[in-house]
């Protein structure tokens, strides 16, 4: 009987793996500022499971449950790859500069196992910025967002 058992648990187990096999987010953190025409840093703890190998990182805004891209920072992108993070690139100019961008990490165009960062401030090249426009989710959490784009 166990060794019926075996295949069984085995598989559950592979199961498990590619469930859990993701890239984490670990920059920007709240209260990173960057400025517009300056470099953006993005990283990351690399997949170790061999999953996400064509990994696309999007500028998003909005609430939590209605988010809104921004722009593709990058696509084509191996996960699993340790001297791709940390990512360098040039910030947009955005309206309005504010605490009110992250970015999201999807694996083959997967949004159901996608990553994100928390919110980062993208402030104009002169530093200036406006806070966001709503202090709480709309389910009450307190993140501050608002909506921007290009």
């Amino acid at each position: 009987m166990l060794h019926l058992l075996f295949p069984v648990c085995l598989a559950y187990l592979a199961l498990l793996s590619s469930t859990f096999a993701t890239v984490v987010p670990v920059a920007p953190s709240p209260g990173d500022v960057f400025y517009a025409g300056s470099s953006c840093t993005i990283a990351w703890n690399v997949d170790t499971t061999g999953t996400w190998r064509n990994m696309s990182i999007d500028l998003m805004t909005g609430p939590n449950n209605a988010m809104v891209l921004v722009m593709n920072v990058a696509s084509g992108l191996d996960g699993t790859s340790s001297g791709l993070t940390p990512y360098n690139w040039t910030c947009p100019d955005v309206d309005p500069y504010s605490a009110i961008y992250f970015y999201q990490f999807t694996n083959d165009g997967n949004t159901s196992d996608a990553q994100w960062t928390t919110r980062f401030t993208i402030a104009s090249a002169s530093g200036a910025t406006t806070p966001p426009d709503n202090a709480t989710q709309p389910d009450g959490d307190a993140i501050p967002w608002g909506t921007g784009g290009l």
